[in-house]
């Protein structure tokens, strides 16, 4: 399996309905254009610069056992809390930050970490992820 259609499978398992992922590629991104959740991948799934960093950096702060987990697990969980609390995203006066720091402190924003931590939580979510991880790592 390639990771594309892993990341599909692990995102449709959280939404609890088939994810569809964008084929114009851009930077990880939900579209709220349609009903169901739509994600968009980065051009490149192994990037990590600065922003990824500090991204990480924001998950881990507020939650520390997301330090066990890939950074791609927690931005599709990220991603996936953007979509269960999609009316914030949609109601926000403003989407987008100057500097990440202040992209990170939006409401929508903190909501959707707020969301993936709590997924994380659970213990049997935990074993979804790694599981994930696994295959996700071994797709080509």
């Amino acid at each position: 399996m390639v990771k594309v259609q892993v990341i599909r499978n692990f995102a449709s398992l959280i939404a609890g309905e088939h994810v569809t992922i964008a084929r114009q590629r851009d930077v990880w991104s939900l579209s709220f254009g349609e009903s169901h959740p739509r994600l968009i991948l980065p051009h490149n799934l192994n990037e990590h610069d600065e922003s990824d960093t500090m991204f990480r950096n924001d998950f881990v702060r507020r939650y520390p056992p997301a330090r066990g987990f890939a950074d791609v697990t927690l931005t599709i969980l990220h991603e996936m809390g953007h979509h269960f609390n999609r009316e914030i995203y949609l109601n926000a006066e403003k989407t987008e930050g100057d500097t990440m720091e202040e992209h990170l402190a939006l409401p929508h924003e903190v909501v959707a970490t707020e969301w993936a931590i709590n997924w994380l939580k659970d213990p049997i979510n935990r074993k979804i992820a790694k599981a994930f991880e696994r295959e996700y790592r071994s797709a080509k």
